[in-house]
């Protein structure tokens, strides 16, 4: 009768491979278990969705561009709820249940992350208001009379259109009205294609394409208006934005 053979021992560094990656797992785990357990229960750890919410929203307040307040519904949304769910868990000291806490954070960090993901998105892509920055009055203007407004774009506004519009107005109040016969079209084509009127009258809208990368824009303008009729052409808003 053949006698068994005694089983063979296993190699070494196999033996050892497995204790270290088994050792690594638990170092990891124990460090895990630490972090959260600090930012559950540390009176310190409490505050820092706050703080991160707060930071954002300063941040942002400094980086603020012009346009309308529409555009900024989804990031003021988030705000609240980010400055909300962090005061709550300022609040909540020792709640019955950790869930509650981690719940409240988790909520904080991620509204105040789409928060700042939504304000990029306006301030790269968002309408920018230049009325300020364009020439505003055009006074006294008979029939034929060129006008050119101009209008500076610095580099965190480039755009690809521009809305202008315009007001077309009696040079003389006293006088009898011309604003129902005045006109204002574009003397030449605008950048990249039409404008979208290609004349308007009192108080009407120009959509105009320009170039992104052109840090002066140049609108060339014709009043039309009736003989001896004399208008002002005054801009009311101009807008920068992509079309």
């Amino acid at each position: 009768m053949t006698p068994r053979r005694p089983p063979r021992p296993e190699p070494e560094h196999l033996h050892n491979e497995a204790t270290a990656t088994g050792d690594h797992s638990i170092a990891a785990g124990n460090i895990r278990n630490v972090v959260i357990r600090w930012a559950l229960q540390h009176p310190s750890a409490r505050w820092l969705p706050l703080l991160l919410a707060c930071a954002a929203l300063v941040v942002t307040g400094t980086a603020w561009p012009d346009g309308p307040a529409s555009q900024y519904v989804l990031w003021g949304a988030l705000v609240a709820v980010a400055l909300g769910t962090a005061a709550a868990r300022v609040l909540v000291q020792r709640p019955r249940d950790a869930r509650i806490v981690a719940t409240l954070s988790l909520v904080s960090v991620l509204a105040t992350v789409g928060a700042w993901l939504a304000f990029r998105d306006v301030a790269t892509h968002g309408e920018i208001d230049a009325t300020g920055k364009i020439t505003s009055k055009a006074p006294d203007l008979v029939d034929g009379a060129p006008l050119t407004l101009t209008l500076r774009v610095s580099p965190g506004e480039a755009r690809d259109a521009l809305r202008l519009t315009l007001a077309i107005d009696d040079h003389d109040p006293t006088a009898p009205t011309c604003r129902p016969v005045s006109s204002v079209a574009l003397t030449s084509p605008p950048y990249g294609g039409a404008a979208t009127p290609a004349a308007i009258h009192d108080g009407g809208t120009f959509d105009l394409p320009v170039d992104p990368q052109a840090r002066t824009v140049r609108i060339d303008l014709t009043l039309h208006t009736d003989h001896g009729c004399r208008m002002d052409v005054t801009t009311t808003e101009a807008t920068l934005h992509n079309a």
